[in-house]
């Protein structure tokens, strides 16, 4: 007759099938995790492309194509939110739009605290590196109904993370970036050459990344995670 297992060699396995579960599991729902936030970021850029472009050939209202700052043109910042449907946002749009062009920001009844993008320190690179926004754009974003949050930042760059205020808040996982050059109606990553700064979050220098069309795909796998915004576009 055949001998059984005892009951320590049993513990013992289902221990080392614990162990073996318990490393590999994160990583599991780490790769399924990014997988959902690849598709959903495709989802806003398509989204945030047919707004920009509804916007900018709308008839009478076209804007002036060769500012550099989005904080020149809240105007059309509210419009081309308008358009993606926002339940919430940082910037009072209605007195804004009934201003027109270019509207003074100096004043404070503009702005409110309803919506800002993630808080100094609380949002992070692929590497784990705590990251910070210019004040002077925390309140140009922009809440969805999808959850999904949108902020027109520093020299046209626009910050979009997939599911909002939920972890894991990180560039590269759900944290991402596209950039609407001067002059042009069609978002891209590096066409900046009309810029003084051409990296990333630039205006807020100790966390500026240089992205090109040699570097993105490294700096997906090894760097700040800002390469992944292109790389998953394109890909």
């Amino acid at each position: 007759m055949k001998k059984g297992f005892t009951l320590s060699e049993v513990l013992i396995t289902l221990g080392i099938i614990g162990i073996v579960a318990a490393m590999t599991l994160p990583a599991v729902i780490n790769n399924t995790q990014d997988k959902q936030f690849k598709a959903m970021f495709k989802k806003q850029y398509s989204a945030l492309a047919q707004a920009i472009l509804m916007v900018y050939t709308d008839g009478n209202d076209i804007p002036n194509l060769t500012s550099e700052q989005w904080l020149e043109m809240s105007f059309y910042v509210c419009k081309i939110s308008s358009q993606l449907k926002y339940l919430k946002s940082g910037l009072n749009c209605s007195a804004i739009e009934k201003l027109g062009d270019s509207p003074d920001l100096n004043k404070t009844d503009y702005f409110n605290d309803s919506t800002k993008w993630h808080k100094d320190g609380e949002w992070f690179n692929k590497k784990g590196k705590p990251q910070k926004l210019n004040s002077g754009y925390l309140k140009m974003t922009f809440l969805l109904p999808d959850e999904s949050m949108i902020n027109f930042n520093c020299l046209r760059d626009i910050f979009i993370d997939v599911n909002g205020y939920k972890k894991p808040n990180t560039i590269g996982r759900d944290i991402f970036f596209v950039t609407l050059p001067p002059g042009k109606l069609n978002l891209n990553f590096w066409d900046r050459r009309t810029f003084e700064n051409d990296k990333v979050n630039s205006c807020t220098n100790p966390d500026a990344v240089s992205i090109t069309q040699t570097n993105y795909e490294d700096d997906c796998k090894n760097g700040s995670g800002w390469g992944c915004s292109p790389m998953y576009i394109l890909d």
